[in-house]
C-alpha cells in the first residue's frame, strides 16, 4: 500500500502544476469517524441529493479482542505535511460486527491543534461542504482569535479541493497555529498544519481500507501500528461489502 505526497507551497501560485510535480515521499494513508445513529453502526447524518450511499459490514472472526475495527481512506497523492485521521472506528470484539456507512460527498475541514502527532485528536471547529466542480476553493482566515472559512467558490482546479490561508493564518512557531484540510460524508479525513499566505490542494480519489487497530475516531493515524490492512474496492454497482476477519487475513465479498 503506497501513498505519494507533493511539497505544499506558499501561496496558491502553480498550485495546479504541483500536483504534477515530482512526488517527494511515501508512506500509507488514511481513516476517518463518522457518528453512529445505533450501537455499532456509524452513517452519515444528511447526505446531499445524488450522493453515493456504501456501507461495510465488518466481522470479527478471530480470536483478536481489545481492538478497534477500522475503516480508513488511501489517496494517491496528498501534500506532504498531510497527516490521515481516523474516518470510522469503532470497538469490535471476537464474534462482533461492526457496520459503518456513509456518502462520497466532501468537506473542507478546520480544527485548532496543530501539532499532528500519531495518536493527536483532530476535532473539527467548522465542517463546510464542498464538491469537486462549484464548491471546490475556500479561504481560510484567523479572526478575533478564532479560524473561519469564507464563503466557496468555483475557482479552484476542477477536481480538486483548494484552501487558501490568509496572511491572518498562524503558521509555524505560532501558540495558535491550527489544522486544516478536507473530510468525507461530515468527519474530517486528511489535514495539514496551518501555515501563512499559503495555499494547500487535495486531489480526491480516494480508496478505502479496513484493518484493527487501537486509533479512535479523528484521531491521527500511524498506519504501521494496524493489523492487517486490506483494500475494499467496490465493484461497478455494488454499494454494500461484507469482510470476515480470521486472524490471519480477511475475506471479502459484494453486493449491491
Amino acid at each position: 500500500m503506497k501513498e505519494f505526497r507533493i511539497s505544499r507551497r506558499d501561496g496558491l501560485v502553480a498550485l495546479g502544476a504541483g500536483l504534477g510535480a515530482a512526488l517527494l515521499g511515501a508512506g500509507p494513508a488514511g481513516r476517518a469517524a463518522a457518528a453512529g445513529a445505533r450501537e455499532g453502526v456509524s452513517r452519515a447524518s444528511s447526505a446531499p441529493p445524488g450522493a453515493v450511499g456504501y456501507s461495510i459490514t465488518i466481522l470479527n472472526n478471530s480470536a483478536l479482542d481489545g481492538m478497534n475495527a477500522i475503516l480508513f481512506q488511501e489517496m494517491p497523492v496528498l501534500p506532504s505535511d498531510a497527516v490521515t485521521l481516523a474516518w470510522m472506528s469503532k470497538m469490535c470484539h471476537p464474534s462482533t460486527t461492526v457496520e459503518y456507512q456513509w456518502n462520497i460527498d466532501y468537506n473542507f475541514v478546520w480544527g485548532q491543534v496543530g501539532a499532528l502527532v500519531p495518536g493527536t485528536q483532530f476535532v473539527a471547529g467548522q465542517t463546510l461542504s464542498a464538491d469537486l466542480t462549484q464548491n471546490n476553493l475556500v479561504t481560510l482566515s484567523y479572526v478575533g482569535g478564532g479560524f473561519e472559512f469564507g464563503p466557496t467558490n468555483s475557482s479552484g482546479n476542477n477536481g480538486s479541493l483548494i484552501i487558501k490561508e490568509d496572511a491572518t493564518v498562524p503558521g509555524a512557531g505560532d501558540q495558535d497555529q491550527g489544522s486544516v484540510g478536507i473530510g468525507m460524508s461530515g468527519a474530517g479525513t486528511f489535514v495539514v498544519p496551518t501555515l501563512t499566505n499559503a495555499g494547500v490542494e487535495f486531489d480526491p480519489k480516494p480508496t478505502y481500507w479496513i484493518a484493527f487497530g487501537s486509533f479512535e475516531s479523528s484521531e491521527v493515524m500511524d498506519i504501521s501500528e494496524l493489523t492487517t490492512p486490506a483494500q475494499v474496492s467496490y465493484p461497478a454497482g455494488m454499494t454494500s461489502a461484507k469482510a470476515v476477519f480470521d486472524g490471519k487475513g480477511w475475506t471479502i465479498s459484494y453486493g449491491s
